[in-house]
């Protein structure tokens, strides 16, 4: 990150007025400056000049570390019609803590990552017409459907109970109504209504209304609801476009009108995930495999569609919990992609490590959301110790997606533990979180490094007490980092990162064991009662099981197998077991020979057809069976579909022959 040929520095360092102590030369250092950069203690006020300067000396973005004053800095470039400046926070982050450790590592951690380039976001674009929808609520309905009346357009459907209101001349549409189903998400809202009416225009002194239909269907871009009833929505409140409040709480009526206001027009969201069906595990067949990914969905945006699932974009509130379970990489978080994620968290802890010195403590990674996590840690660096010196943060869209890959990476990096701040008012995303821990530390003991204490779930809503907890930590054992590239798909990056692990720390053994339901492993076939009929292989979504078009063989790649399970259930002969492990063995990704019988000749043309073990398996089956009884029925199934055919029709029994066919009936026949 060289900065030699620059006129003026690229950054600007600010200890904002003195209240953090900044190793400059450290942080230069690692940002590949010759010169330790200048620290300035005000630059959002009376050093508001050396700003200007530096917008106007850089044809590149400047980063000014201080967030506090993002807007000012914004506007001056403006003004000097230079690019716009990157902000980045070291104060609550790094610098406001009681820690005797020197934080300047980390600032310059956090200065990298601030100028990386951000991955490219794909965007849903929107069109909301402001049909807007307050349902209940009563006169707090209405009082809300007047003020918002002027921006959007509104209908107040109260319920039968409470629409014993006083009519007035409304500006807006006033109905009854029960809402017996909702679907859709925001500008695509769909609605069943039962008892709906609509309130005459002619009410006088009491509200008159129209006769009541059932099963009324209509569509909306917004719902306001206050009914005070079972929400319309699972996860409700990662559904956008939803709101939800008591008719009561007179500043969360406030904060939705302000927000339903502005919910007209244009919009664009991101796409948050990436899916391919054709890599989707769920079904094969009619028989049921994989369900990670319906099983967590906490907004209800996945549904199943027989041998796929499909996932509803708009819907989808971007948790990532889908792309930190799927199995096969179908469903891949896309904002951004876990292989831009770990790249970041990479960049963390290889400039960490470049500005830090020999006594600098191994680094800690912090994953946090967006809106609690930044709340979070404001309030414990103010009012609190402050993060520790080595406790890096990463902001994520969703913790949700953190998953065993990201968990896996992260150690690789050299992150030595790994902390998730959860909000406590979401317990949806703690289930699947905590099942990525026990998952990725199985896979860190089998690489021979302590998983004990290495990741944490802090969930806590008083920051004192997550502050004590981040500031008291045990000890870890020691481990040997191994850097990787992370590049593809899950399930390939963890296999990069945990061989170099692996290498690193000595593994003693290539096979790892893992907990059940893990989507790693092999499948143990009885080869005495398989058959090889190869109905697994044709189920196999995943390709891990396959044949051989040239002999009667089963094959299987265990680098492949999903562990879905659709093998167990769909073998005539319930002979496969699924087994969850990590082979870390380079055998793991070669195609292995499972069982390999010998071809069943037809005893009629001498053409192979069979394998010798399936077709004695079906004669030893029918050898009971009434229509097998007579002589030389059996060995009809010797030979193949021709020769079957052939023989049935020149057999002495005639099997195929049916008789004479009978004469049909007439009228005559019914009268006399």
């Amino acid at each position: 990150m060289s900065e030699k040929n620059q006129s003026a520095p690229r950054h600007l360092l600010c200890s904002c007025g003195n209240s953090m102590n900044i190793d400059a030369k450290a942080i230069s250092d690692a940002l590949g400056y010759d010169t330790p950069l200048a620290v300035h203690h005000s630059l959002c006020t009376e050093q508001q000049d050396i700003v200007t300067e530096h917008l106007a000396q850089n044809s590149q973005p400047v980063t000014i570390a201080c967030t506090q004053y993002q807007a000012l800095f914004s506007a001056l470039a403006e003004e000097q019609n230079s690019a716009e400046p990157v902000t980045v926070n070291i104060r609550e982050q790094a610098g406001w803590t009681t820690d005797k450790a020197s934080a300047s590592a980390k600032m310059a951690a956090l200065i990298a990552h601030a100028d990386a380039e951000p991955p490219e976001v794909k965007l849903l674009s929107l069109t909301s017409h402001g049909r807007c929808l307050i349902y209940g609520g009563g006169a707090a309905g209405l009082e809300l459907g007047q003020k918002l009346s002027g921006a959007l357009g509104v209908t107040v459907m109260l319920n039968p109970d409470d629409a014993d209101i006083l009519p007035d001349a409304y500006g807006f549409a006033v109905a009854q109504g029960v809402i017996a189903k909702a679907s859709g998400s925001f500008t695509n809202f769909t609605l069943t209504i039962n008892q709906f009416a609509e309130m005459l225009p002619h009410s006088r002194d009491e509200a008159l209304f129209a006769p009541s239909a059932d099963n009324v269907d209509t569509e909306c871009d917004l719902i306001i609801d206050l009914s005070g009833g079972t929400p319309l929505f699972t996860g409700w409140q990662k559904r956008d476009g939803y709101f939800r409040a008591d008719s009561n709480d007179v500043l969360k009526l406030q904060q939705i009108e302000a927000d339903a206001a502005e919910m007209i027009g244009g919009f664009e969201k991101p796409l948050y995930v990436n899916f391919d069906d054709a890599l989707c595990a769920h079904t094969r067949n009619g028989l049921t495999g994989c369900t990670r990914c319906l099983d967590v969905c906490p907004a209800g945006a996945i549904t199943s569609l027989g041998d796929s699932v499909t996932i509803d974009s708009g819907i989808c509130g971007g948790c990532g919990m889908c792309g930190a379970v799927c199995p096969s990489g179908a469903a891949q978080t896309d904002f951004p992609a876990i292989s831009d994620q770990l790249a970041q968290i990479d960049l963390l802890a290889r400039t960490y490590q470049a500005a830090g010195t020999k006594s600098s403590r191994a680094p800690w990674l912090l994953l946090h959301d967006t809106s609690y996590g930044d709340e979070l840690i404001a309030m414990v660096s103010r009012f609190g110790d402050g993060l520790p010196a080595n406790l890096i943060p990463y902001k994520m869209h969703s913790v949700g997606r953190t998953g065993h890959d990201m968990l896996v990476g992260a150690v690789a990096a050299g992150f030595e533990r790994i902390i998730v701040l959860v909000n406590p008012n979401r317990p949806d995303d703690m289930g699947c979180i905590t099942e990525q821990f026990a998952l990725a530390s199985a896979l860190l003991e089998g690489a021979g490094i302590k998983s004990e204490d290495r990741f944490q779930m802090l969930d806590d809503a008083d920051p004192q007490r997550i502050s004590d907890q981040i500031n008291t930590q045990p000890k870890l054992a020691k481990y040997t980092s191994a850097r990787i590239v992370p590049l593809g798909a899950p399930r390939a990056i963890t296999r990069l990162a945990m061989r170099a692990l692996a290498a690193a720390n000595n593994a003693k053994e290539d096979v790892i064991s893992l907990p059940d339901g893990a989507p790693y492993g092999r499948v143990d076939i009885d080869t005495d009662n398989c058959t090889i009929c190869l109905s697994c292989v044709g189920a196999c979504p995943a390709g891990a099981l396959q044949d051989n078009p040239d002999a009667p063989q089963l094959l299987f790649r265990e680098d492949a197998c999903l562990q879905c399970g659709i093998c167990t259930v769909t073998c005539p002969e319930k002979v496969i077991k699924l087994v969850p492990q990590f082979n870390l063995a380079d055998t793991a990704m070669a195609t292995e020979l499972i069982i390999e019988d010998e071809p069943f000749h037809c005893n009629g043309c001498g053409k192979a057809f069979g394998t010798t073990k399936s077709i004695e398996a079906v004669i030893k089956r029918l050898s009971g069976h009434s229509m097998f009884q007579q002589s030389g029925k059996l060995d009809m199934l010797k030979l193949c579909e021709d020769c079957r055919v052939d023989a049935i029709f020149s057999h002495d029994d005639k099997m195929a022959d049916v008789g004479e066919r009978k004469k049909p009936r007439t009228t005559d026949d019914y009268l006399n």
